[in-house]
């Protein structure tokens, strides 16, 4: 069983929806030993089966609308069974999670970010989402992971 498991969730090439492949990214290179970090493009099959085998998941996707590109939000516990209206994979992330929970197979502790953007056309992310990337991977890094 891994200890942790940080998954990003995004599309390279769709703009700001890359913004969970970049704090994965990020987060590889710095994150403690112990933690997997991996990247997803948001299937639903795909995270439900990176959700099992580890008993804490950090989640990191884009997000539409509510507040400005680059901004970063820890989605309330619970809220994040119905993360659907706030994740730019809609079904995916939502469907995964509630699955897993139905089956029983959801870790014990599943945390949320998800990083604001504007811009989901093809094409690289905004400098906004890039900066809202860092903010996202030192915040998991502090508040997840034990790292200053």
């Amino acid at each position: 069983m891994t200890a942790v498991r940080v998954i990003g969730v995004g599309v390279d090439d769709r703009g700001d929806d890359a913004a969970g492949l970049l704090v994965a990214r990020l987060l590889r290179a710095a994150a403690p030993p112990g933690v997997e970090v991996v990247e997803s493009a948001g299937d639903a099959g795909d995270l439900l089966t990176l959700l099992e085998g580890a008993g804490r998941v950090v989640l990191v996707d884009a997000a539409r609308g509510g507040r400005p590109a680059g901004a970063v939000e820890l989605v309330p516990a619970g809220a994040a069974l119905r993360s659907a209206a706030r994740s730019t994979h809609g079904l995916g992330v939502a469907e995964a999670l509630g699955l897993a929970e139905a089956l029983g197979t959801l870790p014990g502790a599943v945390r949320l970010y998800a990083v604001h953007g504007a811009a989901f056309d093809p094409g690289p992310p905004s400098a906004a989402v890039r900066t809202g990337a860092r903010t996202a991977a030192e915040r998991i890094l502090r508040d997840e992971l034990g790292r200053p």
